[in-house]
């Protein structure tokens, strides 16, 4: 009996060739597709041609396992976009370019099909609802708490993960990355080093007692290396609860454009990540001392710490989040 990769790779393989012929005959013969494309888009050709590159992209993507997640995501977007021609076509009752027509129960069994396409698809990167988020969430380590962020006019740059629920447990640690780019990871134990250096990535590890006090407003941190005080203002709560779906394809890109960061990526050791930001504040007062040394006013972040795949927000920033990390 077959299995469910080889399926998958079975019809990633045939849809993804098909999708890249049809793509093909948006360049060979444009005139076939043309009078389908609503009016108000303007030139015909121009979306023809378009559609085709995405075509011909999408299955590329989904041939490629490394790929087919993204392609995936490509493709059912793409299909629900590109159904307007489709539906111009039923409603407007327009011929094709070498006069082909469809009836009425025609065009209602296209719409199935296309509906059938996208699920299909969405099975193939296994993107869908079709997996249980709340089963998929057992296979994987879910961190609850806060990171703090901030630049210093030093050029140091300091992140801070305060978590209250782990699979570590309750814990604090410090990534630092200094002006040089040296990257420095201080965490109160061997274990949560351990794990936090097969995720990210550290030039050095420094394991010290690490005593914070805070609440809702303000963290006080010290252990032998630093002292860090941050304050911030109330922000803003995210209103609506996002699919870890939603996370990896709409809203890290608006991280992206806004905030400087991504909101779903692997880990160094290949492990999937996402960041679910429930609260985002902005830092309103800052001080921090390294050896003793004053680290002067905050700043922007200038530079990457390249701690992971992704940057801490651009401006000083606090936020409530949960971090998903999918188990090998």
């Amino acid at each position: 009996m077959l299995n469910k990769a080889l399926i998958r790779n079975i019809l990633a393989l045939v849809l993804g060739i098909a999708f890249a012929r049809i793509g093909i005959y948006h360049f060979i013969d444009p005139e076939w597709f043309e009078p389908i494309v609503p009016e108000v888009l303007g030139s015909p050709r121009f979306w023809v041609w378009l559609s085709g590159i995405f075509e011909i992209g999408f299955g590329i993507l989904l041939i490629i396992p490394r790929t087919r997640e993204w392609g995936s995501v490509l493709g059912v977007w793409m299909l629900i976009a590109l159904y307007w021609a489709n539906l111009n076509m039923w409603i407007n009752d327009i011929e094709l370019g070498d006069g082909t027509s469809l009836s009425a129960e025609g065009h209602a069994l296209r719409l199935l099909i296309q509906i059938a396409l996208i699920l299909v698809i969405a099975w193939i990167g296994e993107i869908t609802p079709f997996k249980n988020e709340k089963k998929g969430i057992s296979k994987m380590d879910v961190f609850r708490g806060r990171i703090s962020s901030a630049a210093f006019d030093t050029g140091d740059r300091i992140i801070v993960g305060n978590w209250h629920e782990s699979p570590l447990g309750k814990f604090s640690d410090v990534m630092w990355a200094n002006p040089e780019g040296k990257r420095t990871l201080i965490a109160p134990s061997e274990k949560v080093a351990e794990y936090l250096n097969s995720i990210y990535s550290f030039d050095e590890t420094i394991i010290q007692e690490i005593e914070v006090i805070g609440d809702e407003s303000q963290l006080s941190l010290k252990c032998e290396k630093m002292e860090l005080e941050f304050k911030w203002n109330k922000g803003w709560k995210v209103p609506f609860k996002r699919s870890l779906l939603f996370i990896s394809t709409v809203e890290t890109i608006f991280a992206r454009i806004f905030f400087g960061t991504k909101t779903y990526g692997l880990t160094k050791n290949g492990r999937k990540e996402w960041y679910a930001i429930d609260r985002v504040s902005k830092l309103t007062t800052v001080s921090a001392s390294i050896d003793s040394t004053n680290l002067g006013s905050m700043s922007t972040m200038k530079e990457p710490c390249k701690f992971g795949f992704s940057e801490a927000p651009k401006k000083p920033s606090s936020c409530v989040l949960r971090t998903h990390i999918l188990r090998n």
